[in-house]
């Protein structure tokens, strides 16, 4: 027997055992799991609690959402954000940071020109029904969250957008209505392109009355992944 061969049959071997030593609430998390990356919304609503909610990892920033206009970042209402005191309003359009003009400011990402501590204080210059105003905001701790409508709609998108994808499941602990799942995904945009990786850490809690997933709290950075794409 060479060695290939015999690697093959160890592969086999752990495979098994892992799957053998796993829960069957483990297993239907797994299946949960694999059900969202293959962007089958269909079987993902069947497994998610009627008050879900999908946890982002917490960041230090202003907790507002903008898209880029002809005349810099407008800022769009959203309610998706567990604590935010900014006091910027839903159609005030973001010119000027730190005194750096928007049109400067690659790709008009915010996220690269918001940086510093809980409590660091940043200068925005901002239009308001046609006046220029000029404020200091302080950064504080956000955390995005998303319903499970949201959360679906990002399933479609990523299911449109990667052209294939591959996940591991490295680890899962449980204990009552908790899981911790440790895995790995690798996924390109379009055939024979770079692959694009990250290994994430999520705590997974079901409501006890329907064993169906209430909550997703996310513990790796997502930054480090977007980072991939700048």
């Amino acid at each position: 027997m060479n060695a290939l061969n015999i690697k093959y049959i160890l592969c086999i071997i752990l495979s098994i055992s892992f799957l053998v030593s796993q829960s069957r609430k483990e297993k239907s998390i797994i299946d949960f799991i694999e059900a969202r990356y293959s962007a089958n919304t269909d079987s993902v609503r069947l497994f998610l609690d009627d008050d879900f909610i999908y946890y982002h990892i917490p960041y230090v920033g202003l907790g507002i959402n903008t898209k880029s206009t002809i005349s810099g970042l407008t800022v769009i209402e959203d309610t998706s954000f567990i604590d935010t005191n900014s006091i910027l309003n839903s159609g005030d359009v973001i010119i000027e940071i730190n005194g750096i003009e928007i049109n400067n400011i690659s790709n008009y990402n915010i996220e690269n020109v918001i940086k510093g501590s809980t409590g660091d204080s940043i200068n925005i210059t901002y239009i308001r029904d046609d006046e220029i105003f000029s404020s200091m905001f302080s950064l504080s701790k956000q955390q995005y969250k998303q319903s499970s409508e949201s959360f679906i709609k990002d399933i479609k998108n990523y299911g449109k957008r990667w052209f294939e994808y591959d996940l591991e499941i490295l680890d899962i602990f449980s204990k009552k209505n908790q899981f911790i799942v440790y895995y790995e995904w690798e996924g390109i945009l379009f055939e024979n392109g770079p692959a694009y990786s990250y290994r994430s850490m999520e705590i997974i809690k079901t409501n006890t009355s329907n064993n169906r997933v209430y909550s997703i709290d996310a513990l790796w950075s997502e930054k480090q992944f977007k980072d991939q794409f700048k």
